[in-house]
């Protein structure tokens, strides 16, 4: 029986393998969105996301950057390195300011952008953004493909948003910046899945995609945990 299984993942593709990954630590994140969307004061709880969501979205071009910074260091020894570093400095221009996209989102609340930017970021976000850190500095700056992987490769659908908004009470301009990733990411998210099966990855840099992707996972259920204990 473990042969086969080992049979069975040899012939995957990276992609595969990391999506597997993945698939094993969703459900706890499932269970907490289905809570989250289905909760008697969502309206209430949305502004508070947002505002955790902004601190995150904020972090991701820094992120990006000391991703790009080690790599760069690492170039002239690590060919996972160097093919990181178009991939990159791509991604680090169409990141610019989809933190202020949620700004704006915050504003159809009322809330004024810069209380929300002077707010110091929950610990939450401080635990899932530090970690990236870590694992770019001290293991591989690849960490950060598994962390892409999580909150760009499954991007919403405009039907799914549609829904959200037709039964619950948040205005649609209020999810102005969820619309344009659902757009956006559909492109990102295929890119990237395709860009992972182009790495010559070792052993140690497949599992680093996965614990990083599965940690990555467990952070984002623990921030709606986090969000949904003051409204229980």
């Amino acid at each position: 029986m473990e042969g086969s299984t080992k049979s069975d993942s040899a012939q995957l593709s990276h992609s595969q393998v990391l999506r597997r990954k993945i698939a094993m630590v969703t459900p706890r994140l499932g269970e907490q969105l289905v809570h989250f969307w289905n909760h008697p004061r969502i309206a209430d709880i949305f502004p508070k996301h947002l505002e955790i969501l902004y601190h995150t979205v904020h972090a991701s071009v820094p992120l990006l950057e000391a991703a790009l910074s080690e790599a760069q260091r690492l170039e002239l020894t690590c060919p996972v390195a160097r093919a990181l570093i178009p991939y990159l400095k791509k991604h680090i221009v169409e990141e610019k300011d989809h933190d202020v996209w949620v700004l704006e989102d915050l504003e159809v609340f009322g809330i004024d952008r810069k209380s929300v930017i002077e707010k110091i970021p929950p610990s939450v976000v401080a635990t899932q953004i530090g970690s990236q850190y870590y694992y770019i500095k001290y293991a591989h700056p690849l960490a950060i493909i598994a962390y892409l992987a999580v909150v760009e490769g499954s991007p919403p659908v405009a039907d799914q948003l549609d829904r959200l908004v037709t039964n619950t009470a948040i205005p649609k301009e209020a999810m102005r910046s969820f619309y344009k990733h659902a757009d956006i990411d559909r492109y990102h998210s295929q890119e990237l899945w395709t860009f992972i099966d182009t790495l010559p990855l070792t052993h140690k840099q497949t599992n680093l995609l996965g614990l990083n992707a599965m940690l990555t996972t467990e952070h984002a259920a623990n921030a709606l945990e986090y969000l949904l204990e003051d409204f229980s």
